[in-house]
């Protein structure tokens, strides 16, 4: 084999190892993402069955706005914050508009006032006064709201 010829060979061989290796990274990254949206579930302070009583949106709606829900809570699934069901809690989330949604831009929607799912929820830095302790936000990004099933409320109840 000519000097040349080796070369050219060493070179596809090392290519080859760069490509996987680069493969092998980028997977990496996808799982050790997959796996922080996970965490962040499981990290919450509270996981609450709850029920949307209000959701207050600014006015002038940008892509992605604050939006403040009020919401019932309709049974405990794990909380480390002293929550009952029937407590009337307020949550700071963010959420795109429809408008925004429909030019593609990704993200969670307003939830309607009536809308039934389970909540991840951590107490809200921002919050103060008296009923701080019933102020929460968002704990896991945009997987913070889950539809549940259709059915009654979780039987599991602990505080």
């Amino acid at each position: 084999m000519s000097s040349t010829t080796e070369e050219i060979a060493m070179f596809q061989v090392q290519s080859i190892r760069i490509a996987t290796l680069a493969a092998l990274g980028v997977l990496l990254v996808l799982w050790g993402d997959a796996r922080a949206e996970q965490d962040r579930k499981e990290d919450a302070a509270a996981a609450l069955e709850v029920k949307v009583l209000e959701a207050q949106v600014p006015r002038e709606q940008g892509d992605r706005d604050e939006v403040i829900y009020r919401m019932e809570v309709i049974s405990v699934l794990r909380s480390t914050a002293q929550v009952t069901p029937g407590d009337i809690i307020v949550v700071r989330a963010d959420a795109v508009s429809q408008e925004a949604r429909d030019r593609g831009v990704v993200g969670p929607a307003v939830l309607a006032p009536g809308w039934l799912g389970v909540a991840y929820l951590n107490p809200d830095p921002k919050a103060g006064g008296p009923e701080a302790h019933q102020q929460f936000t968002i704990a896991a990004n945009g997987d913070s709201f889950e539809d549940i099933p259709p059915g009654p409320p979780a039987v599991k109840w602990t505080q």
